[in-house]
């Protein structure tokens, strides 16, 4: 790498150095947990860095989901879901939900939970969540982006956020 204020650059497909440019963006550490359309269908949900406020009039948000796994799969089949923040002694469940199903080691019925008014699961403890209906999916590359609008805001008790970044956990020190 160049000294100084230079940049080494590469092309934008360069997968690894794209990712590991990625990991540098420090993103606070979410569980969407998620209502299916089928009530007869259980409770799902996992683990986001990939998440933001789009606008305040009228309230949207935005999940990113990848197509890899089961999230994008798991939003398609959602009528509801919450983004909580999760605060910095929830890593076991940022971790829990991360985990393919197969390897979960958890069961839903062991959560501390509250419902929304849509009965989505808002993971006790997290900072806050937003409740959320789809609006709508924007396929993007590898990923599925969902945009939905907050039917409800959760504010949780008061803590210092988890943060993912260049691959560890970790919080924010105020400077």
């Amino acid at each position: 790498m160049a000294e100084g204020n230079a940049f080494e650059t590469f092309a934008a497909g360069d997968a690894a150095r794209y990712r590991t440019l990625a990991r540098l963006w420090a993103a606070s550490v979410t569980v969407v947990t998620v209502r299916p359309i089928d009530l007869a269908r259980p409770d799902d949900g996992f683990t986001a860095t990939a998440f933001l406020t789009v606008s305040i009039a009228p309230p949207i948000v935005l999940v990113s989901a990848t197509n890899a796994s089961s999230a994008a799969a798991m939003m398609r089949d959602a009528g509801a879901f919450a983004v909580n923040l999760l605060a910095r002694d929830q890593r076991p469940l940022a971790d829990a939900f991360a985990q393919p199903h197969e390897h979960r080691s958890f069961v839903w019925s062991d959560l501390p939970v509250v419902r929304d008014h849509a009965g989505v699961a808002l993971l006790a403890g997290s900072l806050g969540a937003f409740s959320a209906t789809v609006r709508s999916f924007v396929d993007a590359g590898d990923h599925t982006l969902v945009l939905g609008d907050v039917t409800a805001l959760h504010l949780g008790p008061a803590g210092e956020a988890l943060v993912y970044h260049d691959r560890a956990y970790g919080s924010v020190d105020p400077l």
